[in-house]
């Protein structure tokens, strides 16, 4: 289907043309007003040669594109629909049917056709009522913007007035142009564009003759011609204008009755109310309301999204197949965003799996969730940047208790586990992190501060970590604290771009009916984390040997052909299953789990979901690289016990933790090492369950 030409309002009555243009009104009008009042209207002349008013502001709908300039949302009051189009593009015929029917010489008029006029005031007159108007399209227009449908000399008047004002102003195809957008034509449908959806669900520029004269006929009665609800009516009025576009010279009569014995096949009488990835769509009008402050349900906005919908189909498919693979294992929803760590273009969102599940109607990518173990992401990467672990440090994973943490309360002491219930021995950070371990995550992130690590988190974007950064414990680590999905793929993002955040985007530009972008450029993203702490988590979460202790080779954390960091995360009461992954220019965050918080059977992130996260980053990974950048300036290479390791400048595989309280000593390779965890640590963890 065609799409149509949005296009700017033009002024209609100009401010800087005043007095004179009036006074030369009033003298055709003097006649006119000699009558009425030797009929005994009282006429105010002052309020008629007075300024317009305001003109009516007439609602129209935004449309919503993909990244590509597909439309994918057409958004507007419930049952009302406005769709302003240029008047080329608007057929001939339309143009033709219009003015034949309703104002046959508006061409070679003035504002007020008189003969018209005098012969409508003659059979009110003698038929002592008002039931004739003799309206020009121009009066009508004037009517429209700035009057009302009121029957009174004092109206009539006025919109003589202003329809002179007008046809001083505009040119002809100025006005019709704008009449043909702001008649009402029936159903909700003001202007052609949006009658020709309603009625016949094509665009005004795909009109036929037969099908232009019917519209033509309408905005004189749209209620009582409703060709839905009185098809003879409307036929007889398409007759009526077709009759009349014969008389003007635009058609034959052969293809007067060719028209009239078409048959017309019409819609559903209903407004356009095209959405196609309603979730999607939600986060669009909240930007909107968010960095423009329009609704844009009524202001006629063109707005194109950053959407990619080849990617937005494979997460679709993805994440509704994969809840359908475990729907056995109490597995009902699911989520998928995707994003371009460079610009922070969200180029997939689904926040559900699909009208069959109970929690279609939730938008799961926003809802916050526990992340469970991909928050170790942050902890590592903040305590490599504080340069008090390296990638090759080497990190108890012995039983770990804490004094406090436990209990519904988190008062009791709290037995930290990891998710296989087993312990590892000393193993590198590297190890560490890419088996997920959960004891050597906590030790680390004691080392670095729990306050830290939700400070770097707050800088990645994650909102929901709003309270005081004393009041999170050490479960902060395994994710016990809930973050939306597109804000955990957000905070990655950065990660993936060398320590740069692009804040999630979800707008290219709006638009406006002036053609104005209105929206503001983009930002250069905020440097939030060290480029070689990064760079380091980069290598150790893209290196598969790090994880297959626990993941085994070649699991679903592997994409062939390409170089990809991942991490996963599940958290111990089974309600949500993650994993993140991404590559320099393509980032994807997967959820599974229960929009109603029941726990799953079992399902952990690898498990529940990698699989839909494989699926969407192979869809979307291009072939010829994945566009891994150079160490950055202060990161160097070593190597130590046969394993390649990398450094920030100031750190090598010989540097130990600082002594203090709490220090432990590990000999790994024959060198001696030291952990050192506070003997001390904060009471409470935010009551949140310690999560593996």
């Amino acid at each position: 289907m065609l799409e149509p030409h949005i296009r700017r309002r033009r002024s209609l009555y100009p401010a800087a043309r005043r007095g004179p243009r009036f006074l030369r009104i009033a003298a055709v009008l003097l006649p006119l007003i000699g009558i009425l009042s030797a009929l005994g209207v009282a006429v105010d002349r002052g309020r008629v040669l007075r300024m317009p008013p305001t003109s009516h502001t007439f609602p129209a709908d935004s449309l919503v594109y993909d990244r590509t300039g597909r439309l994918i949302a057409d958004l507007h009051p419930a049952g009302a629909t406005r769709i302003p189009v240029s008047l080329a593009s608007i057929p001939a015929d339309e143009q033709h049917a219009i003015v034949a029917v309703e104002d046959r010489n508006f061409w070679h008029e003035g504002a007020v056709d008189w003969g018209r006029l005098a012969g409508a005031t003659v059979y009110d007159l003698s038929h002592r009522d008002r039931a004739q108007g003799a309206s020009t399209i121009t009066e009508q227009l004037a009517r429209l913007l700035y009057l009302n449908n009121d029957k009174t000399v004092d109206r009539k008047l006025k919109e003589l007035a202003l329809a002179q004002g007008m046809n001083a102003s505009l040119s002809k195809q100025q006005i019709l142009d704008e009449y043909l957008n702001d008649v009402y034509f029936g159903h909700g449908a003001t202007g052609i564009e949006a009658a020709s959806r309603v009625y016949f669900g094509i665009s005004a520029a795909q009109l036929d003759l037969a099908q232009s004269a019917l519209l033509a006929g309408l905005p004189n009665a749209p209620t009582t011609l409703d060709p839905l609800k009185n098809p003879d009516g409307a036929r007889a009025r398409q007759r009526t204008v077709l009759d009349a576009m014969v008389r003007a010279g635009d058609i034959t009569a052969a293809q007067s009755d060719g028209a009239y014995q078409a048959k017309l096949r019409f819609g559903n009488g209903q407004s356009n109310d095209l959405n196609l990835y309603p979730k999607f769509t939600r986060q669009v009008v909240q930007a909107i309301g968010d960095q423009i402050h329009a609704d844009p349900a009524t202001a006629g906005l063109t707005i194109k999204t950053t959407l990619d919908p080849a990617l937005q189909q494979a997460a679709e498919n993805a994440i509704r197949q994969q809840v359908a693979s475990l729907a056995r294992r109490h597995v009902s929803d699911g989520a998928v965003v995707s994003l371009d760590p460079q610009t922070g273009d969200v180029l997939a969102y689904a926040g559900d799996a699909g009208p069959a599940w109970p929690g279609s109607q939730l938008d799961m990518a926003s809802q916050p969730r526990q992340p469970g173990s991909t928050m170790k992401v942050i902890t590592y990467s903040q305590a490599i940047a504080q340069k008090k672990v390296t990638m090759l440090t080497p990190v108890s994973d012995a039983p770990l208790t804490l004094r406090t943490g436990g209990g519904s309360d988190g008062g009791q002491p709290w037995v930290v586990n990891n998710y296989d219930n087993r312990n590892h021995g000393v193993v590198p950070v590297a190890v560490a992190l890419g088996n997920s371990f959960n004891i050597p995550a906590v030790r680390v992130e004691q080392l670095a501060g729990t306050a830290n690590v939700v400070q770097l988190a707050r800088q990645l974007g994650m909102t929901t970590l709003s309270g005081p950064a004393d009041s999170y414990g050490p479960s902060l680590t395994l994710g016990s604290y809930p973050v939306p999905l597109w804000q955990l793929a957000q905070a990655y993002g950065a990660i993936a771009a060398g320590g740069t955040l692009h804040r999630a985007r979800f707008l290219l530009s709006v638009v406006d009916g002036s053609g104005r972008d209105l929206l503001p450029p983009a930002g250069p993203g905020a440097q939030v984390l060290d480029p070689g702490a990064a760079f380091i988590m980069n290598q150790v979460l893209s290196d598969d040997s790090n994880r297959a202790i626990a993941f085994g080779r070649g699991s679903d954390l592997v994409i062939r052909g390409h170089t990809v960091a991942a991490k996963t995360g599940t958290t111990s009461d089974n309600r949500d299953a993650l994993t993140v992954g991404w590559t320099p220019h393509l980032l994807t965050a997967a959820w599974v789990g229960n929009a109603d918080n029941s726990a799953m059977d079992n399902v952990a992130g690898a498990l529940g979901a990698a699989p839909a996260w494989h699926s969407v980053m192979a869809a979307g990974l291009p072939s010829g690289g994945d566009g891994w950048a150079a160490p950055p300036t202060g990161v160097h290479s070593a190597w130590s016990n046969g394993r390649q390791g990398w450094f920030l400048d100031g750190t090598s595989p010989d540097s130990a933790v600082p002594n203090a309280s709490g220090c432990r000593g590990f000999s790994v390779g024959g060198r001696q090492y030291q952990l050192c965890v506070p003997s001390s640590l904060p009471g409470g963890f935010g009551g949140g369950t310690p999560q593996g």
